[in-house]
């Protein structure tokens, strides 16, 4: 198991850090302690890289900038690749305390990769011990409602439980303004691009996790392939050295 893991459930015990003194303070306040014990993303604890890098953990300063970008277009949230819910769950509360009045959809298997994974395997990159079948299967999505009712934000969010494949069209008639895609593998970013690009808000953006990292070459394969004929390209924000790329839907798209 990932040494991550095991040193989160080594913290569980301490569980008992109460959040009823935190939840109507700013997330931005909040002590790193507290998202280390509770396993989610706070500005607060998101380490500094060194140098400026591509690859790593997604990074919340970085969403939530993202997200007040867009909170004045039409549309809701998703993210897809919920995994534990440590983003996911901070990005709820972010839209509580700053009062934008969207919804947050967030799309996992919480089963881990299926098959779709070995194109990624063949295209070799950078050894992750998460490409493999089976995948980021230490989830459950009863363990990330724990979490959103542990903040007192389930109200805002709706789990999709399921492979993107079947997951997404359950959303079809919605409209979004902001998607978090954290999904890794070259088939489901293709199937998140083809889903949420014609649905996205003009000036929406959709935020790619793993582009440009080298563990995961798909990512780059799939989206290249999916904007070769459209007017956006990846940009790069960059917070804390941490090195991301989006895309703004152009105007009239």
């Amino acid at each position: 198991m990932d040494i991550r893991l095991l040193a989160k459930r080594a913290l569980a015990p301490f569980r008992i850090l109460p959040v009823n003194s935190y939840v109507n303070r700013p997330i931005s306040s909040w002590p790193g302690i507290l998202g280390i014990v509770h396993d989610i993303r706070v500005p607060r604890g998101v380490k500094p890289n060194p140098v400026p890098l591509p690859h790593g953990a997604a990074n919340i300063n970085i969403i939530l900038t993202l997200v007040d970008r867009t909170a004045a277009l039409p549309g809701d949230l998703a993210e897809c690749g919920v995994f534990r819910g440590a983003t996911l769950v901070s990005t709820a509360i972010y839209l509580r305390q700053k009062k934008i009045n969207k919804h947050i959809f967030g799309f996992d298997s919480f089963q881990g990769f299926d098959d779709v994974v070995s194109k990624d395997v063949a295209l070799g990159g950078r050894r992750d011990p998460y490409r493999r079948l089976g995948g980021f299967s230490e989830t459950s999505e009863s363990l990330v409602a724990g979490k959103l009712r542990r903040f007192g934000v389930e109200q805002g969010v709706t789990l999709m439980p399921g492979y993107f494949r079947d997951s997404l069209q359950k959303c079809a008639q919605s409209r979004f303004s902001f998607v978090h895609l954290d999904c890794d593998t070259y088939e489901s970013y293709t199937e998140c691009l083809s889903f949420f690009y014609p649905r996205l808000s003009s000036g929406g953006i959709v935020l790619f996790d793993e582009y440009n990292d080298p563990s995961w070459p798909g990512c780059n394969l799939a989206i290249d392939e999916f904007l070769a004929n459209k007017p956006e390209k990846p940009q790069l924000i960059v917070r804390e050295n941490y090195e991301k790329f989006y895309i703004e839907k152009a105007p009239g798209g």
